[in-house]
């Protein structure tokens, strides 16, 4: 049971986006996202009602107040006026390293008063449960007692417990109030791809997604205005089959297919092929002969109803029409195999395919075509197809969404040791066959995909948003998160000034001749100095057989082999360099580009596999 005095009876609650403290600008989106936590939070205790973000936005724009700024209770008060509260919560968020603080204030906006002010601190890895202590003040503020059973759930309710995405989260929705569609698609995507469970991030493209699509079509519709009226036309001439065995049906889906292609309608065409999918219970097998008569009276049906973009060079659109036809809607019906995934296309080219994978992966975000690819290969599974092998060649259908999905993976969140190992493995399956060469292709795909995790900030110990920051750090050389009083972060870090300013902290490979060094010497303020010296730093690295990874030994032996020249840092003259903060430098830039990153080393301070991660 949940308890509420007189204070709180029926009280509407407004929660302000919660304000940047200390912290880099990485975290600079992260109020709104805050302050939607609180707000959800809140709105479960029975008799209070929240006031709606949309509504809040209005009146914030309406008095200049959406950019952020200081909101102090008489502003909060104003503000609760306008939105019909009886209280507003307004506070401030800090990130500072890995540590996360919250501070909140409750304000009467009949009075003005501060009813309650409250505070919160953890780390970024406890965020929520920070969350959860404040929200739980600030209810002790209006008289909310909750009942244990009510507590715990509200202590169950998070939308994610990872901090990264989250914060990527918070991005789109900033982009999103600002009308940046895109942007917003790419964070809530990657906010979704890091924690693929974040159901709000999920929403949120969901919602967007349409709209999207919708805008590209329509910027289709402005450039060329004759051709897409045709292309409507069709949309509107020939609906998705319900007859499998119709085959003027069939050849009006093909042109739709060709339509929805051209008019950038990814998402409907996805939902379109998989409906049809479903009539005809997933087989689609055409002899040639059946596929010409496809085309053909396909490209009839086009010039019946106007199709033609060039008219001097042919009349009647034939040409044109069965071009396209061919490439945008031939995949459906020339063959199972084609439809389920033009392998490999789809793995090295989504812009130009048009099977179904492709045009999935230009409406899903990274995040969940995963899952979706899951989904598509227990329908196959359900209708006996897995182990089909389109065209009588490998490989087979199973397999095909297998490499889809290592395709997603190594392009966005790169390739970890077991699926590498995966990899090789159909690879080696394919010798001497007719798919070798291009599995090669997507093998190489993989390698880059292996490089990207590889060189991904948690193997140095960072965080993608810790990393931004420490970019952020070098370019303006900020005292507050550099210790340039420290006399070799005083020579290294003004050295590394200009790269900061023009690199994008994302290029990962980045980070490990840049931060990583300055990190184990101690020059972000944000962390302790793993090395008092320079010389301790070398000897350190001189330890590095110790601590080698046996099952990389023969990828590795070169790189060890190298190891005695760059710990002895000879120079050209063939003189050793000074112990100093530059031979440091290069010695723990070289460490983690050819032995950490490769993972020929374990080593604690990187989370390595089999490494204990820092605290």
């Amino acid at each position: 049971m949940l308890l509420l005095s007189s204070l709180a009876l029926a009280a509407t609650v407004a929660v302000l986006p919660l304000e940047r403290g200390a912290g880099g600008e990485t975290y600079e989106g992260l109020g709104r996202a805050l302050a939607g936590m609180v707000t959800s939070d809140l709105a479960a205790a029975p008799g209070l009602t929240l006031v709606e973000r949309t509504q809040l936005d209005a009146v914030l724009a309406e008095i200049e107040l959406g950019k952020g700024g200081f909101i102090d209770p008489n502003t909060a008060q104003k503000l609760g006026k306008g939105v019909g509260a009886e209280f507003v919560v307004l506070g401030g968020y800090s990130v500072l390293g890995e540590q996360f603080l919250l501070d909140a204030r409750l304000v009467s906006v009949a009075t003005g008063a501060v009813v309650r002010a409250a505070d919160a601190h953890g780390t970024v890895a406890t965020f929520t449960a920070v969350e959860k202590e404040l929200v739980t003040a600030l209810l002790s503020g209006l008289d909310v007692s909750l009942a244990e059973d009510a507590r715990m759930r509200l202590l169950a309710s998070v939308p994610t417990k990872n901090f990264d995405a989250f914060a990527a989260y918070s991005v789109g929705m900033e982009r999103q109030s600002e009308g940046k569609v895109d942007e917003a698609k790419a964070a809530f995507g990657q906010a979704l791809l890091t924690d693929p469970a974040f159901a709000a991030a999920k929403d949120a493209l969901g919602g967007l997604r349409m709209s999207l699509d919708k805008q590209v079509a329509d910027q289709k519709r402005a450039k060329d205005k004759r051709r897409t009226e045709i292309l409507d036309k069709i949309l509107a001439t020939f609906p998705v089959p319900t007859n499998a065995k119709d085959k003027q049906q069939q050849a009006g889906f093909a042109l739709r297919l060709m339509a929805l292609q051209q008019l950038g309608l990814d998402c409907q065409r996805q939902e379109e092929m998989l409906r049809y999918l479903d009539v005809v219970g997933w087989k689609l097998a055409q002899d040639r002969a059946g596929y010409d008569r496809l085309v053909k009276e396909a490209t009839k049906l086009a010039v019946d109803v106007g199709y033609s973009p060039d008219e001097k060079a042919d009349p009647q659109g034939h040409r044109e029409v069965e071009f396209r036809v061919q490439t945008d809607a031939a995949p459906l019906f020339s063959s199972v195999g084609r439809y389920f995934y033009n392998f490999p296309t789809v793995l090295v080219d989504v812009p130009s395919s048009s099977d179904l994978v492709a045009s999935m992966a230009r409406c899903l975000a990274p995040g969940e075509q995963v899952g979706e690819l899951g989904r598509y290969a227990e329908l196959v599974k359900a209708h006996g197809l897995s182990a089909e092998v389109p065209w009588s060649d490998k490989p087979a259908l199973g397999e095909r969404f297998e490499w889809s999905a290592i395709a997603v993976r190594a392009r966005n969140a790169g390739v970890d040791a077991a699926m590498s190992a995966r990899i090789q493995a159909l690879i080696a399956g394919y010798s001497g066959n007719t798919y070798e060469s291009m599995l090669m292709s997507a093998g190489q795909i993989a390698a880059y995909g292996v490089m990207v995790e590889r060189g991904r900030v948690a193997k140095l110990g960072f965080r993608d948003a810790t990393l931004a920051d420490a970019f952020d750090a070098l370019a303006t050389q900020d005292p507050n998160r550099l210790r340039l009083d420290n006399p070799m972060c005083a020579t290294l870090a003004p050295r590394k000034q200009a790269f900061a300013r023009a690199v994008q902290p994302r290029y990962y490979h980045s980070s490990v001749g840049t931060i990583a060094p300055l990190r184990d010497l101690g020059c972000f303020t944000s962390t302790e100095a793993r090395f008092a010296t320079p010389q301790a730093a070398v000897d350190w690295v001189a330890t590095a057989p110790s601590r080698a990874r046996v099952e990389n030994a023969t990828a590795c032996a070169s790189a060890f082999e190298q190891l005695p020249v760059n710990v002895n840092g000879l120079s050209y003259d063939g003189k050793p360099p000074p112990m100093d903060a530059d031979r440091a430098d290069r010695t723990l830039a070289w460490y983690y580009g050819n032995l950490v990153l490769p993972l020929c080393v374990t080593d604690p301070i990187t989370g390595a596999p089999g490494a204990t991660p820092p605290g």
